[in-house]
């Protein structure tokens, strides 16, 4: 979802590829990701690649090239898409063969993902459907569903951002040589960080990414989200969350 730390994921990841990498961004599910990732920036197109030689029209007209790593990201969508044959086969001829195939999911606590999604501007989803989108996406994440068919990696943003050693055990499953500079990176998609921009580049760890909802405590906007579904769902994936409990409790 949008402002759950995907993109500091990505570049995190990106950053420890090895060879000739590309980073597809915002892509549309059922669609070829070549043509339907959407600009990092008004300035910025749709991707990234590690390579002189990457030619986008040719990609996009099937003539695909050799890659190590191929990343393609997608926002704010439910996963049923992603069950379907159909998807699959459109998949497979737009980005060819891979040796191995991952689904990573990332979650974040809905606590500090609404109030980022909030202080960003973020508002082509409803408030309903965010959160039902959240609550589907936590159930994949906590094993309740299986939508996601390929080998799959549920991520916690929380503990990414937060624990050295888990973000090792992540690269580790991503088959990555660990390199951990990137992760006190913070990418300029989207203007950075919702609160600071990219003030805290460099030292990303400082930003209290968990402490985002404080600024919310209150805004019946905000309330509204957490819904019963939500906290619920919230208290399996992400217990104990010591900050977020006095809202949870009150909600």
């Amino acid at each position: 979802m949008s402002r759950s730390g995907n993109h500091a994921i990505i570049n995190w990841i990106l950053a420890q590829a090895e060879g000739r990498a590309c980073f597809l961004n915002c892509a549309e599910p059922g669609t070829n990701p070549f043509l339907s990732a959407r600009p990092l920036a008004p300035d910025r197109p749709g991707h990234l690649a590690s390579f002189d030689d990457f030619d986008l029209a040719a990609e996009r007209a099937g003539r695909l090239s050799r890659k190590d790593l191929l990343v393609h990201s997608y926002e704010d969508t439910f996963l049923g898409p992603f069950k379907k044959a159909a998807n699959e086969a459109l998949l497979g001829a737009a980005v060819g063969r891979s040796a191995r195939r991952i689904d990573l999911l990332i979650l974040r606590d809905p606590w500090n993902l609404f109030a980022s999604r909030l202080a960003s501007g973020y508002g082509w989803l409803d408030d309903e459907l965010v959160a039902r989108v959240w609550c589907q996406h936590a159930r994949e994440f906590l094993g309740l569903r299986r939508n996601l068919r390929q080998e799959r990696l549920m991520l916690s943003y929380n503990d990414w951002a937060t624990d050295a050693d888990y973000r090792r055990r992540v690269a580790e499953a991503l088959g990555l040589r660990f390199d951990d500079r990137a992760a006190h990176v913070v990418p300029p998609v989207a203007g950075g960080s919702s609160f600071d921009g990219t003030a805290y580049d460099g030292r990303a760890e400082s930003m209290p990414v968990l402490r985002r909802w404080h600024a919310f405590r209150g805004d019946p906007r905000f309330e509204r989200l957490l819904t019963p579904t939500v906290l619920e769902l919230a208290d399996r994936a992400f217990a104990p969350l010591p900050a977020a409990a006095p809202l949870a409790a009150a909600a």
